[in-house]
């Protein structure tokens, strides 16, 4: 099961660096609302799919367990989600050091700051976000993609647990 996870998680995270690389390229990688994180959720999904079907076949002659779904789920998407964090701190590090910066500048339009703290609270929160970059970008990625990933495979799970009940 793990060879599976480790295979479609792998895919999954050269996959998001590609799309990441395509978004640096046009420039719009500090843009959360784009047409690459939309196209990337079910392609996502997709594999998630996959990968708990492939793993679904190791199982010789096991019964299919939601818990073993919900396993190989995580683990692409934790997987998946790790490769890409890596990669984005390489690339602030390294490819485009002023990438942190640029990600600071659009924070308080993203996040619509302007509306609900202070000048100077928005200022601290920047402040905070630079000097926590690192860890605010993990939260970023893979959290919330494991949030996404755990329902994607709780749904996938009991549909092929059903499918097998009924069988």
């Amino acid at each position: 099961m793990f060879s599976k996870t480790s295979h479609f998680g792998i895919a999954l995270g050269i996959l998001n660096i590609l799309f990441f690389l395509l978004q640096y390229q046009q420039n719009i990688h500090t843009d959360s609302n784009n047409i690459y994180a939309i196209l990337m959720l079910p392609i996502t999904v997709v594999l998630i799919i996959i990968a708990i079907l492939k793993a679904n076949k190791d199982f010789n002659g096991e019964l299919f367990s939601i818990r073993k779904g919900l396993q190989t789920g995580i683990g692409v998407i934790l997987v998946g989600g790790m490769i890409l964090w890596v990669y984005q701190i390489i690339h602030a590090n390294f490819i485009e050091p002023d990438f942190i910066d640029k990600l600071a500048a659009v924070a308080p339009k993203n996040l619509k700051l302007n509306e609900q703290f202070t000048p100077e609270e928005v200022a601290e929160k920047i402040a905070l976000f630079k000097d926590n970059y690192k860890f605010s970008l993990f939260i970023d990625i893979v959290l919330k993609s494991l949030f996404t990933g755990f329902f994607v495979s709780l749904i996938t799970s009991l549909v092929i647990n059903a499918f097998y009940k009924q069988r």
